[in-house]
């Protein structure tokens, strides 16, 4: 029997990539059952009613309110316990596949029992890829990708992996939040996200958290689409809340943090 997914796709308005990416999600998933869960914030727009009429296969929740990304995740804990899948996705709405990811991420869980979390290779639109493969945040890093850039340019280039090789499977600090597979009892286990974090470093905080048992594997042989738009970059409400999520993380972990890869 090949192993059983879940996915979730949590939706704030955007309806239209959402049906697109549900689209390319039942399209190209051939080796493995699938079943996808839409959580939608409170849109107040139509977008739950109109992917409900679109997709007779999927599942639609509707939350009251906006709480953020992580707690929209989490609003499926209780069925997933139900539904006895082997592996669950975390999916974007701005997320779109052109072949089987699912099944291959499936199958390398399958063969790697000491892995946790599997995140593909990130492209954007135009196949260029995103670099999300992250080590642990630093501060001096995180302040060097907004500002003094050149004075700060190693740590940078630290945080973002870039004196690994990543052409093969590598272990990794933390999972981007737009597409990876944990295994569902793994994210059960640990209650899912963070839902202190209303958006940002919620995936950070669990990548760190899966690696107290397991490994977390960047797996380039995969490759999915991401419309990334960068909101923290263009809007100040984002960075705003981007800064806040900054200040919580590294309140619950400690502002020195030092992690090595596990080999």
């Amino acid at each position: 029997m090949p192993s059983a997914v879940t996915a979730t796709i949590v939706t704030y308005m955007g309806y239209e990539k959402a049906r697109e990416a549900i689209a390319s999600l039942l399209k190209y998933t051939k080796r493995v059952p699938l079943k996808i869960y839409v959580v939608d914030n409170a849109s107040g727009d139509g977008t739950a009613e109109r992917l409900r009429a679109d997709f007779g296969s999927i599942t639609v929740i509707e939350n009251s309110r906006n709480n953020g990304f992580g707690y929209g995740h989490n609003t499926v804990i209780p069925l997933l316990e139900d539904d006895a899948s082997d592996y669950h996705l975390i999916v974007n709405p701005d997320i779109l596949i052109e072949d089987d990811v699912v099944g291959e991420l499936a199958g390398y869980l399958d063969s790697n029992s000491d892995v946790g979390i599997v995140t593909p290779k990130i492209l954007n639109l135009d196949g260029t890829d995103q670099s999300l493969p992250k080590r642990q945040p630093a501060v001096t890093a995180l302040i060097g990708r907004r500002i003094f850039r050149k004075t700060l340019k190693k740590q940078v280039e630290h945080y973002q992996m870039k004196d690994c090789d990543l052409s093969e499977a590598t272990a990794i600090e933390f999972a981007t939040g737009c597409f990876f597979m944990i295994r569902t009892k793994l994210f059960i286990d640990l209650a899912g996200f963070d839902t202190r974090f209303f958006l940002y470093y919620e995936d950070i905080d669990l990548s760190k958290r899966v690696k107290e048992t397991m490994k977390v594997i960047y797996y380039p042989y995969a490759a999915v689409y991401h419309a990334w738009e960068r909101s923290s970059a263009h809007k100040v409400k984002y960075f705003l809340i981007l800064v806040q999520g900054m200040f919580k993380y590294f309140g619950k972990w400690g502002w020195k943090i030092r992690y090595k890869l596990p080999k």
